[in-house]
């Protein structure tokens, strides 16, 4: 039995012949279901045709949000019309499509929330790889230029041992070893400071060197 149907049955009086007018039960019940007639015609043109042509037919629950639209809706939980155990079961579908609606909304929360992080993060990744390449250009702008000392200081010291400019210190004579052995002692006395710095100087720019390749490994 439709929605319209049951509220005929129970809001028309008996009959006691075939022949007697139809008479409601008040004027509010012959006048509620006039509107409802016509509201419930005017949404059915309003739906779009099938591939048949044709309009599909309204659901209950279609039937009964046309009711409390044309009752003007439910009153301390009860609906002019609408039978307590009809409106309940209306009630608890709508509930069900508020959840089904609050679950999406709150995906759609998530979503946005996860692409807002998404975009922040590689909006930090991209700085940081700024970053790092500046880090990187200074520091190989240093090795560059440690390089540079390094060589023009190797240059000036083979610049100097070329022209002999190193004074030989005097040194007590060493009668019981050979020639080259008092030179070569000589000579170690002479570049010791010069060949420690030269030495510092590099282990510096191998260390450099050892930093910048575990730093951007």
């Amino acid at each position: 039995m439709s929605h319209d149907e049951f509220f005929m049955e129970t809001h028309i009086r008996k009959k006691k012949a075939q022949a007697d007018p139809t008479r409601w039960v008040e004027d509010r019940a012959e006048t509620t279901h006039g509107r409802y007639k016509i509201n419930l015609e005017e949404y059915t043109q309003n739906l779009p045709l099938n591939e048949q042509g044709e309009r599909p037919p309204i659901s209950d629950e279609e039937e009964k949000s046309i009711w409390l639209s044309t009752v003007g809706g439910p009153k301390k939980g009860i609906a002019y019309g609408l039978s307590d155990k009809s409106f309940r079961r209306y009630r608890a579908g709508l509930q069900g499509i508020g959840t089904s609606a609050q679950g999406e909304t709150i995906d759609s929360s998530a979503i946005s929330s996860m692409e807002e992080k998404i975009a922040k993060l590689t909006a930090e990744l991209e700085e940081t790889k700024a970053r790092e390449k500046k880090n990187f250009d200074t520091l190989q702008g240093q090795l560059e230029r440690r390089d540079k000392q390094f060589d023009l200081l190797q240059g000036q010291l083979a610049n100097l041992l070329a022209c002999g400019a190193f004074p030989i210190p005097r040194s007590p004579p060493l009668p019981h070893l050979p020639a080259m052995k008092v030179l070569g002692h000589y000579m170690k006395m002479v570049l010791h400071k010069k060949f420690i710095e030269c030495c510092v100087l590099l282990n510096k720019v191998v260390n450099l060197s050892i930093f910048c390749c575990w730093l951007f490994e």
